[in-house]
């Protein structure tokens, strides 16, 4: 199995060398062929290199998912760079938080992202941009490979998720941690020449990883979904259809969504083999919908924090879950990784029994960008000198007697809202800090029918100030992406407190589970 040493970039050109002619990316504005997008990943490379990027060098991707994009995250591999993906619709402010803990670095930028680039940019110090460099300015540049990298498990991305400090937290994923993924996926799921597979999650998310270099080192087609196809569930029913997809990775809400609209019809996509999600629960109803709709399906659960590299297992099903059924397990590791349930005490629990979960082995992130801290605090050596590493997840889980895991929840602040990893604690930083806030908390209250979890904001109006909700709303969304907003909101006098003077978050998920019952 390819894993350390394997450069990501490497896996696509040695594709694009045995067949140039084969379509590789597919985008809304037509298509480029491996070939086509090897000569444009050389002269984005070659473009950076004259311009002084040195091996290790952060370059801040802020571009459209498009063909151009993926030509661009390969041009940064080529020339040592490490990709940061920046979600090109994300609040200015959030954006320079990001940019701002990867100087000096650089940001290459889509003309339609410039005014965002402007405005980020003039939030940095002068020294922390090395250059801005633009889309289209590589066209000059030779298309001959450049010289390649030296091989070794060097970083390639930087992806930043949410963080409960305030700040998002900068996740390093290796070379030879996506490679290591991708190819044993591959080969798992029988991807081959020819087969069409999507890309519908943000370049910034870590499963779009898996769609990219999972699709190109496979030689299948590569179709980017844009945003207009992800506008509502009858367009995303009619790209699948469209593109005739035979793979599927996507994120519950977008089952769910896609389930209470009915958009699908009876043995609907008949080119389509396998639908994967992952970042959430999907409700059993939503699963049986769609697994009575497409019997020639196969569907398959994947779980994995982004510290474990995309996916740490997975758990395909073999039947329709009856009406009784508990929720889909999240599976068995896949190769190269192993899980552990531990008690506080650092001690295994008895099968059946919940505990904490924790993740070695394959794929683990070496650290959280520039947080020794952090890092220290979230891995840990177990057995004490046995030189194995495992990382925290604050997941809580189980493991049943045929080896399966399952999972039961979180250990602490952090949800799933809408496929994405939110830490409560940073929207209670950003909602704080706003003028008109004297004092503030956020919790989580279930949604089933929805994406699994509604944030809930309670807040103490500060002296004179008489904030309302639009208002604070507004103001957070320069702060936070529009997946972080709370959706209920509630105005407190003071909040709740217990014996130890400390604000009671269990109390107030209950008032917010009451309201909502009313």
């Amino acid at each position: 199995m390819t894993g350390t040493g394997q450069r990501l970039e490497r896996l696509v050109s040695d594709r694009a060398e045995r067949s140039p002619d084969d379509v590789a990316v597919v985008d809304a504005t037509g298509h480029l062929t491996f070939g086509e997008l090897e000569r444009r990943a050389n002269r984005v490379a070659n473009a950076l290199l004259a311009d002084g990027l040195l091996p290790g060098d952060r370059v801040c991707l802020l571009v459209p998912k498009s063909a151009p994009a993926i030509a661009a995250i390969l041009g940064i591999l080529k020339a040592g760079g490490v990709c940061v993906p920046l979600d090109e619709t994300g609040p200015d402010l959030r954006l320079a938080a990001v940019v701002r803990q990867c100087t000096p670095c650089r940001l290459l930028v889509a003309h339609e992202c410039s005014a965002v680039a402007r405005r980020v940019a003039g939030m940095l110090d002068p020294s922390a941009l090395t250059g801005v460099f633009r889309l289209g300015e590589e066209e000059t540049a030779e298309d001959s490979a450049p010289a390649p990298v030296p091989a070794g498990d060097q970083a390639a991305y930087i992806l930043f998720t949410s963080g409960s400090t305030g700040l998002p937290k900068g996740v390093v994923l290796t070379h030879g941690n996506v490679a290591h993924f991708v190819t044993w996926a591959n080969s798992q799921f029988g991807l081959r020449p020819g087969d069409r597979i999507s890309c519908q999650l943000p370049l910034c998310f870590d499963g779009s990883l898996w769609d990219v270099f999972g699709s190109l080192s496979a030689g299948t087609e590569l179709h980017l979904m844009s945003g207009r196809d992800n506008l509502l569930p009858s367009t995303v029913a009619d790209f699948i259809r469209r593109a005739r997809l035979n793979q599927w990775l996507t994120v519950p809400s977008v089952l769910t969504s896609m389930a209470g609209l009915d958009v699908v019809s009876q043995e609907d996509f008949p080119e389509l083999r396998r639908i994967f999600w992952g970042g959430d629960v999907v409700p059993l109803p939503v699963l049986r919908y769609w697994m009575t709709r497409l019997p020639h399906v196969r569907f398959t659960n994947m779980y994995g924090p982004t510290e474990t590299t995309i996916v740490a297992s997975c758990h395909t099903l073999r039947q329709i879950p009856g009406e009784d059924a508990g929720p889909v397990p999240i599976g068995t590791p896949v190769p190269g990784k192993r899980f552990q349930v531990l008690d506080a005490d650092m001690r295994p629990v008895d099968r059946g029994s919940v505990g904490d979960l924790y993740i070695s082995g394959a794929g683990l992130t070496p650290a959280y960008w520039r947080a020794p801290a952090l890092t220290d605090s979230s891995f840990t050596e177990w057995p004490a000198g046995s030189g194995r590493r495992w990382y925290r997840t604050g997941d809580l889980a189980r493991q049943d007697g045929r080896g399966e895991f399952h999972f039961h929840g979180r250990g602490d602040r952090q949800i799933k809202s809408s496929g994405h990893r939110v830490e409560l604690d940073e929207v209670a930083a950003a909602l704080t800090a706003l003028s008109d806030v004297g004092d503030a908390a956020v919790v989580s209250i279930p949604a089933p029918e929805a994406e699994g979890n509604r944030i809930c904001a309670a807040y103490v109006p500060a002296a004179g100030a008489r904030p309302d909700v639009t208002r604070l709303r507004t103001a957070l969304a320069a702060k936070l992406p529009q997946y972080m907003l709370p959706a209920h909101w509630r105005e407190c006098d003071s909040l709740p407190t217990n014996v130890n003077g400390k604000t009671d978050l269990l109390a107030l998920r209950q008032i917010f589970v009451d309201d909502r019952r009313k």
